[in-house]
């Protein structure tokens, strides 16, 4: 009898094995253990988050944050900081109320770090899905199933400028691609009439070039010319200069002793008209004398006037 209780109880402990066993494969099971856990791996630091922060999706708790660790990567030298998470068996993804968590990270399950407490600073996880918000994964540091970081306002913000950048360079480039179709079929449209109008220009500018050409050539031609008659000229009236520079010579020498003697004429001149000069006095008395003889004469005169008849008789003593 007890062999055989013995036996029984063994079957039962087998069948209820088994069966947790099939309830552990299928996940039907809520046993506390690794397959309730989770990691996010942050790449900034995290101020006010410590263990047993709140872990919430959409605002509901589902578990809180198990521990923090620090990984540095050997090959650029980052800072990694993982932090774990422990699901309640109760929102446990896969065996609670939420699916699976390779399916929610398909999903766009996130995981953002936020403000809890204003005074006192302590911060909290907070899980929700963003499926357009991009997927960096960290497998080299765990072998836990990672809920991949979301986009800090920050982030978000310098995507919607980077967006908008984009957005603006794309018009800017359709416009200036449009502008330079524009520009190319004007310039098939004008091209034709532009080369004749440069041909006929061109021939124009041979011509042109031809005309002056045969203008400087021309022109030299003539400047050589009167080069050669002005250098004749100047040879000539060297020539004569130096045949008539001993008459020049001769003049000037004649010229020189005329003015001396202009000069001692002058001075002679000058002596004599002197009121003080011998010459002077000798020539005022003889005018003197002149005048008087004058003075008798037309005395005379007067006399032989009124009597004719003293010529022949004459003066009566």
């Amino acid at each position: 009898m007890p062999g055989r209780q013995t036996l029984i109880g063994a079957v039962v402990l087998g069948v209820a094995a088994l069966g947790l066993g099939v309830l552990g494969i299928k996940g039907d099971l809520p046993l506390p253990g690794r397959s309730s856990e989770a990691v996010v791996v942050f790449e900034s630091p995290t101020n006010g988050l410590d263990i047993g922060s709140p872990v919430n999706f959409r605002g509901v708790p589902v578990g809180a944050v198990e521990r923090i660790t620090v990984k540095v990567d050997p090959v650029d030298h980052h800072t990694y900081m993982p932090v774990y998470i422990l699901f309640d068996p109760a929102h446990a993804p896969g065996r609670g109320d939420l699916p699976p968590l390779p399916q929610l990270v398909a999903n766009g399950l996130r995981a953002e770090m936020t403000l809890h407490s204003l005074v006192t600073g302590q911060t909290e996880l907070d899980l929700d899905l963003d499926p357009g918000s991009p997927v960096h994964l960290h497998p080299d540091l765990t072998d836990l199933p990672e809920i991949p970081m979301g986009q800090t306002a920050l982030q978000q913000l310098e995507a919607m400028m980077v967006s908008t950048s984009m957005e603006g360079l794309r018009h800017d480039l359709a416009t200036a691609l449009a502008s330079v179709h524009k520009l190319v079929a004007d310039v098939n449209a004008t091209m034709p009439g532009m080369m004749t109008s440069i041909h006929d220009t061109s021939a124009r500018s041979d011509m042109a070039v031809r005309q002056i050409r045969a203008v400087v050539i021309d022109a030299q031609n003539r400047a050589s010319v009167s080069i050669n008659k002005l250098d004749r000229l100047i040879a000539t009236n060297t020539r004569q200069f130096e045949g008539r520079r001993a008459e020049l010579l001769a003049l000037i020498a004649n010229t020189r002793q005329t003015m001396a003697q202009s000069r001692e004429t002058l001075a002679s001149l000058r002596a004599l008209l002197d009121p003080q000069s011998r010459d002077m006095l000798n020539l005022n008395d003889t005018m003197r004398d002149v005048m008087e003889a004058g003075y008798g004469l037309r005395g005379f005169a007067n006399e032989v006037e009124s009597n004719p008849q003293l010529l022949l008789m004459g003066r009566n003593q």
